[in-house]
């Protein structure tokens, strides 16, 4: 009887990625642009996703005490900032298992420096300080849920309001892996009208 361990293995995000190394350094940036574009958006829905949580009615349909102020825009452009920083790095690592090649190195290098661009503060090095003492992806999501949580003042709106956010990060996974792929395997004017109906979001 034929083992069907013996069979074809479906293909490793890695080897798809491979199949579409970028042809130039323009090539590679372009296609970072356009993965940090994304990013940035998903990362804005995650936040106002979490936001929402954490402000909705409780059990006793009482709305939670919360003072928005002027302020608190520039918190929340940070905010999103970092995680657009640590969700780059999260495709990194959560999605390849093993040593990095130098060519997909240099095109997560890029997609830093696109965020900074596109947000300049925080820098991208700076996140990655915060979190350089954190061990695994799962330290990581619940320490950067803890800083935004109370950079937000929203500590107190939920039970687990410090945590929700780490792990909606974590479940997002395979959105970025998605995202991923398609930065690098589409065609170079597609991702170039993507951007600029990004743009507009």
């Amino acid at each position: 009887m034929s083992n069907m361990a013996d069979g074809p293995q479906p293909k490793t995000l890695y080897q798809k990625l491979e199949a579409h190394r970028p042809e130039s350094d323009q090539d590679r940036w372009r296609r970072a642009l356009y993965f940090s574009t994304a990013l940035g958006i998903r990362c804005l829905d995650l936040l106002s996703d979490y936001m929402r949580y954490c402000l909705r009615p409780n059990q006793q349909g009482r709305l939670p005490e919360y003072e928005r102020d002027e302020s608190n825009i520039t918190t929340h452009h940070q905010a999103v900032k970092e995680l657009i920083g640590l969700s780059i790095w999260l495709t990194l690592v959560d999605q390849l298992k093993s040593d990095v090649p130098p060519w997909l190195r240099d095109f997560f290098l890029d997609c830093w420096n696109a965020a900074d661009k596109l947000y300049p503060e925080p820098s991208s090095h700076e996140i990655m300080n915060l979190y350089e003492d954190k061990v695994g992806t799962a330290k990581i999501c619940e320490s950067v849920s803890s800083r935004i949580c109370y950079k937000l003042k929203l500590e107190d709106t939920k039970g687990d309001a410090c945590v929700r956010l780490g792990e909606m990060l974590e479940k997002a996974g395979p959105v970025r892996a998605d995202l991923l792929l398609y930065a690098m395997s589409a065609p170079l004017d597609a991702l170039d009208k993507s951007i600029d109906q990004l743009k507009e979001y």
